[in-house]
């Protein structure tokens, strides 16, 4: 019975031993994290950890692709500490972690954006943003109504989730509280989107610039042939001299393309750890450089922009 319990406390105190040595030492470049992140900027996201994980070979980085509420539903219930988000936190979130006396921590990612895209059979790609507005909310039901030249097609927009930032973003931004439309509705992912309106004339899918800005990567590259990117102008063309522009990183930098948004890492653990290592890697030089390879805009490096004179 003795060596029995011997070997009882043991074996506890072992485990003790590892949780301990695994909380200790975790550091800025060493140890586990999980994280969570929206799954419309997966493609920059993943081309950070890549390259993260590749310099610093003891730090793990387990990510979990998700919908924006879903990844605040993690954030909260203490499933996770980190998360990479296009919104800040809303005030009853803000009172539970001040309930539970922690200072959440926002560390600057990137400027991306929403992209609105359609099937290529579509040869008007055009949009100003009361035409959208009202494609959402149901006002226009059907292609005739936006332009008596196109086909009468009814009028299908989807998304990536049905509970996707996209849709959030739109509402705060477009909808100002109006409900969605019938003709919405969602899939799985950003993928999911983009094979649905390659597949359905007529129908329009709104996804995260990330899946498409990187041109020199195949994966982008391959969507982009599979769909038209609408062109959007502002809701007045008048005052905007019938500027049009799609979700490119000029227009995204200069904040003139009107989907734009940022990106940042949420940090909720309280200290410092792999989380905080992996935000400062995203917002140093080598970070930002991947940001702007991949054709989003980098929050903190300086950006050049060229303007091209084909006269």
């Amino acid at each position: 019975m003795k060596a029995r319990f011997f070997l009882i406390v043991c074996f506890y105190l072992f485990l003790s031993s590892c949780g301990s040595t695994d909380k200790n030492t975790e550091t800025a470049t060493s140890g586990h994290v999980w994280i969570a992140a929206d799954e419309s900027i997966k493609p920059i996201v993943e081309a950070e950890e890549m390259v993260f994980e590749s310099i610093y070979p003891n730090a793990k980085l387990d990510i979990i692709y998700t919908s924006e509420v879903e990844a605040m539903k993690l954030m909260l219930s203490d499933s996770v500490k980190l998360a990479i988000l296009t919104r800040h936190l809303t005030e009853n979130e803000k009172k539970h972690f001040d309930d539970i006396k922690i200072t959440p921590r926002y560390s600057p990612f990137a400027n991306d954006a929403i992209a609105i895209i359609m099937n290529n059979a579509e040869t008007d790609t055009i949009l100003n943003l009361n035409q959208l507005s009202n494609i959402l909310d149901g006002t226009f039901e059907n292609w005739k109504q936006l332009n008596p030249k196109h086909h009468d097609k009814p009028f299908q927009v989807v998304f990536d989730n049905a509970s996707s930032g996209a849709i959030r973003f739109l509402n705060d931004s477009l909808l100002k509280g109006k409900a969605m439309g019938k003709n919405c509705f969602a899939v799985s992912n950003n993928t999911a989107v983009i094979e649905h309106v390659e597949k359905n004339p007529g129908s329009i899918g709104v996804i995260g610039m990330a899946w498409i800005s990187d041109v020199d990567d195949s994966i982008s590259h391959g969507f982009l042939k599979r769909i038209h990117v609408a062109d959007l102008v502002p809701a007045n063309p008048s005052t905007a001299e019938s500027v049009t522009m799609k979700p490119f990183q000029a227009y995204v930098a200069l904040k003139q393309y009107p989907l734009w948004r940022k990106i940042e890492m949420l940090n909720c653990s309280g200290r410092a750890g792999l989380g905080t290592g992996f935000a400062s890697f995203i917002a140093s030089d080598r970070g930002q450089r991947i940001v702007l390879k991949a054709g989003l805009v980098p929050a903190t490096a300086p950006v050049r922009i060229v303007k091209l004179n084909n006269d």
